[in-house]
């Protein structure tokens, strides 16, 4: 179906709109803040609530009907937490929930510590043009595309430490004035050679401080712990995902992006999967089946009848 240009625009010129409210309530909120103690009273509270109301502060939304209708907008002051086995898509997911929200004029970073910036707008490029192979061509037209869009990128640095990551997003989401962050991954992050459990809660009680601070939404990558065999992978849960657990701790909801592996010498997995909605605090939760489609990047709304295995027409082992 053909996007109207005027639609695009006017999606732009809407959001543009909601940014400069955005801007001024928390102008305003500042000022609020700077009248109270820190013993809050209901009116302080109830003054925030008619404030937010007449700057038109709003969750952001994906623009994906499946992911809204079935997880919401992403709510400001908000951390949210992808994560999965190596290889589900994790990235991909991220960009494809954000690219509709950066080509609204939102600010999104992509803060990913795995790849280079040019290997980020590869994958950014693949999912803006529908395509898995990006050629020369295809990269000038992607970048006509994301030039004029609210998508931001980061250059990874050598030997920056956990501490100096953190003063970087903080000082950058402050002076670019973003809307979102998505977090490429946690464990790079928080990589350190000893207390690396004490690191992660430290870490994640910092971002889920900005997050609160500037009354953003903030999106963490995360990977599941490795399963003790190649060929066979538990049942995951959000209690699967590495590390201490801090970051399922301050998440608003953990999605599990789970495609069971189709052949575990080469480890491809099935294109038909799930998203878990492990930690519901806003949403009722639950399972929604999705579909992969590799050649042109995208992830669509599946069922459980698409899940079942093909060869005997039943539910893998385990999943429900």
């Amino acid at each position: 179906m053909l996007i109207d240009p005027e639609d695009i625009e006017k999606q732009k010129q809407e959001t543009l709109d909601e940014i400069r409210w955005r801007r001024g309530y928390l102008r305003k909120l500042d000022g609020l803040r700077d009248e109270q103690s820190r013993a809050l009273t209901a009116e302080y509270v109830w003054k925030k609530i008619l404030l937010r109301r007449e700057q038109g502060e709003r969750s952001i939304s994906t623009d994906v009907y499946w992911w809204d209708e079935w997880a919401g907008p992403f709510r400001r002051s908000n951390i949210y937490c992808i994560a999965g086995f190596q290889g589900t898509g994790k990235t991909t997911l991220a960009v494809n929930l954000t690219w509709p929200m950066a080509r609204r004029g939102v600010k999104v970073w992509n803060y990913c510590l795995e790849l280079t910036a040019d290997e980020t707008f590869e994958v950014v490029a693949g999912v803006v043009l529908s395509k898995a192979v990006i050629d020369q061509s295809d990269e000038a037209a992607a970048y006509a595309e994301i030039q004029g869009s609210g998508y931001l990128f980061f250059e990874p640095e050598r030997d920056l430490s956990w501490k100096q990551h953190i003063e970087i997003i903080q000082k950058t989401v402050r002076q670019e004035k973003i809307d979102l962050v998505v977090i490429d991954n946690f464990s790079y992050l928080t990589s350190v050679d000893k207390n690396s459990y004490e690191t992660e809660r430290v870490a994640a009680k910092a971002l889920k401080g900005l997050a609160q601070e500037l009354e953003i939404p903030i999106v963490v990558i995360a990977h599941l712990r490795k399963p003790d065999r190649d060929d066979s992978e538990p049942k995951p849960t959000a209690h699967s995902v590495l590390g201490s657990g801090a970051i399922t701790q301050i998440a608003s909801d953990v999605f599990i992006l789970h495609h069971p592996l189709e052949d575990s010498e080469t480890n491809s997995r099935q294109p038909v999967g799930y998203v878990l909605s492990g930690k519901p605090r806003w949403t009722m939760g639950g399972k929604r089946y999705v579909r992969f489609d590799s050649r042109r990047r995208k992830y669509e709304q599946a069922t459980a009848f698409d899940f079942k295995n093909k060869s005997t027409g039943k539910e893998l082992p385990g999943y429900v």
